[in-house]
């Protein structure tokens, strides 16, 4: 754990500027528990790393393209990307965020049709690109690993599904507090102070694109829930305070 994980978090701003260190990316051989990497046997996440290679894309970078061919996926192993829908009249929606651990564009690769989103790198992201081929090798080695692959599939077209759902019955509250209880779980850190930081480097836009509400109205929530002592927040990072309490709060 860093020492900036470690410090008791205090609310400030999210429009702070950034500390003048970030502190170091967390260890490789340690992923997130809710990423599809960590659900691997180590057999088989040593060797579904092994059968691509490194590759780093920009702030802003495409990693995938809506509607470009399936050929290859990426494991992503640092930074965030924002996966985005396009309409025909060229209006973008946000879909979900990835982080390390996650699988991008294995849709495509899986059944043979184009792209159905576009995954866009926020900050500097490291992956390893994986072609179809060697994912084929991979899949026909470990049957058991393509399994778990399908299952988190799943559980990503669920969430997608539960959120759609969630947006014509529950308030603005609710639907934050669903988009950051996902993310603690997914990708949250412990802290030294028992709070779970979520390392990514996501904007109160990005979260009201998320949770389907207005960038204003995501600031007075999460003014709220700051007030209420469930989260605490820095510059582009969150920490909730209490699991227990955000997640009742889906429900209310």
């Amino acid at each position: 754990m860093s020492a900036t994980l470690a410090q008791t978090w205090q609310n400030t701003d999210v429009s702070l500027p950034p500390p003048p260190h970030a502190a170091p990316p967390p260890d490789r051989g340690s992923w997130p528990p809710g990423s599809l990497i960590a659900q691997l046997a180590e057999p088989e996440r040593i060797a579904l790393l092994a059968a691509g290679s490194p590759v780093k894309f920009p702030d802003d970078g495409i990693v995938v393209l809506q509607g470009d061919p399936g050929d290859g996926l990426y494991v992503l192993t640092s930074g965030m990307v924002k996966v985005t829908v396009a309409a025909e009249s060229g209006t973008e929606t946000m879909l979900a965020v990835r982080s390390r651990g996650d699988l991008i564009g294995e849709f495509a690769v899986l059944d043979g049709e184009p792209r159905t989103a576009t995954a866009r790198a926020v900050g500097v992201v490291s992956a390893i690109r994986i072609s179809r081929g060697r994912f084929n090798e991979f899949g026909q080695r470990y049957p058991a690993a393509q399994t778990t692959i399908t299952k988190s599939l799943v559980a990503k077209m669920r969430a997608a599904t539960e959120r759609h759902a969630a947006e014509r019955t529950w308030g603005a509250r609710e639907r934050v507090a669903q988009v950051l209880y996902e993310l603690a779980e997914d990708y949250g850190e412990a802290a030294g102070d028992g709070a779970v930081v979520i390392p990514l480097p996501i904007t109160q836009s990005e979260l009201g694109e998320l949770a389907g509400v207005a960038v204003s109205t995501t600031e007075r929530v999460l003014g709220e829930l700051r007030k209420d002592g469930v989260i605490a927040t820095r510059y582009r990072k969150i920490a909730v305070r209490d699991m227990d309490i955000l997640g009742a709060m889906r429900f209310a």
